[in-house]
């Protein structure tokens, strides 16, 4: 499936979706279930000598070669051939639960607090780079990326307008500092206003050493996610889509399977220099607001924001290594350390508990939890807790320190 192209270099570019294929999938159920006759699937073998396959394929490139690409979206069916409720029988209970919260609760995306800064996000990363993305999928990645925490709160008051800048800004006490609402260049303060400088702050000392540190990492490439310089007045939005961005937007030229992962390598690396450089501006500017025997002058700051960029990326933010399949988790434990155990002392729980959860303490990790629902399903269970609820019975069990 092709979305709109995008113009790079002056030759247009396309790239994958990333939407949901929900409406093509409805599209197909409406015409499998339209069909009165029998209908039968078979395997065929990929370019072969079948003729439907063949065509198949024929088509398939002929709608690749398209200048105009084909939105799926714009797909419909009558009502009540296709019913895409979603299915309830047989789901985990977090889904369940999702379901509800996601029915009751609306997404921050769609509140009045966000609104504002949702289409103008959506409205700027599209204009840059090609690409149409749902505010409401990334909006809390904020707390995810690997950036300082100070950070991760300033960029998250900007997205819902609480942040103390420019018309907003009310100074401390009985002082009321001009340089929190207006810049000495004259314009209005304001989060992107510090992070791409002006005529009074001129960054690009600061900028060149931030691009010859990430240009390190992927020498000669000039994919923009590569070049903070370039992402306009609001430089943070990418940010947030990264990921998004480098495997939708990233042409589709020779070797680029090799490219993406070397991207993906380096994103966490990325993302924390540009997050340290924001967040070394931002509190030089507001130190010069705040105090007033400081001036901030970016020439001055460069041997600084070397310092800063070459600072590693803190432990607790760096995943931990998986094997070769993929799998890994944050709670297995370190090489050659034993794994805490799941329910943690049976010994200190409730005699009724301790008694009914007996075998578990030798069960495997991945049994343990059946183990604990077979003994809460069973009469015993039932007269032996009668004076607890199930759930204090479970919490009881799973807390490790609940009872130490």
């Amino acid at each position: 499936m092709w979305v709109a192209s995008h113009s790079v270099g002056g030759e247009k570019q396309r790239h994958l979706s990333r939407g949901p294929p929900t409406p093509l999938l409805r599209a197909l159920l409406y015409l499998l279930r339209d069909r009165t006759g029998r209908l039968r699937f078979e395997k065929a073998e990929a370019h072969g000598a079948d003729v439907m396959n063949n065509l198949a394929n024929k088509l398939a490139n002929e709608g690749r070669a398209r200048s105009r690409p084909l939105d799926i979206s714009s797909l419909t069916v009558p009502d009540g051939w296709v019913d895409d409720a979603p299915v309830l029988c047989h789901q985990p209970l977090d889904y369940l639960t999702k379901l509800v919260v996601r029915a009751q609760v609306g997404a921050p995306a769609k509140t009045l607090k966000f609104e504002a800064f949702s289409n103008r996000w959506m409205v700027t990363l599209g204009h840059m780079f090609g690409v149409v993305l749902d505010p409401g999928n990334y909006i809390k990645a904020v707390w995810s990326l690997t950036i300082p925490e100070g950070m991760k709160e300033v960029l998250w008051k900007e997205m819902n307008g609480a942040q103390v800048l420019g018309h907003r800004y009310y100074g401390r006490g009985h002082e009321r500092s001009d340089m929190g609402r207006f810049c000495p260049c004259g314009l209005e303060v304001s989060l992107g206003h510090i992070l791409i400088g002006c005529d009074a702050y001129r960054l690009q000392p600061l900028m060149t050493v931030l691009l010859e540190a990430l240009n390190m990492l992927h020498p000669g490439s000039s994919f923009k996610t590569l070049s903070p310089d370039s992402w306009g007045t609001s430089p943070w939005y990418p940010l947030l889509a990264l990921r998004s961005l480098e495997e939708t937007a990233y042409p589709i030229v020779k070797g680029r399977k090799e490219v993406l992962k070397g991207l993906k390598k380096s994103r966490q690396q990325r993302e924390w220099m540009i997050g340290n450089y924001w967040w070394a501006l931002w509190k030089w500017r507001m130190k010069e607001i705040h105090d007033t025997s400081f001036t901030f002058m970016p020439a001055n700051c460069v041997a600084s924001i070397r310092d800063i960029l070459a600072m590693p990326v803190p432990a607790h933010m760096v995943p931990l290594p998986t094997d070769d399949k993929g799998s890994g988790s944050p709670h297995d434990a370190p090489p050659n350390q034993a794994s805490a155990p799941l329910l943690g002392d049976l010994t200190k729980l409730p005699p009724p508990v301790s008694s009914l959860l007996g075998g578990v303490a030798e069960a495997q990790p991945a049994s343990r939890g059946k183990l604990i629902l077979r003994a809460l399903r069973s009469p015993i269970a039932t007269e032996r807790t009668h004076h607890l609820s199930r759930r204090d019975v479970i919490l009881r069990a799973l807390m490790d320190d609940a009872y130490a």
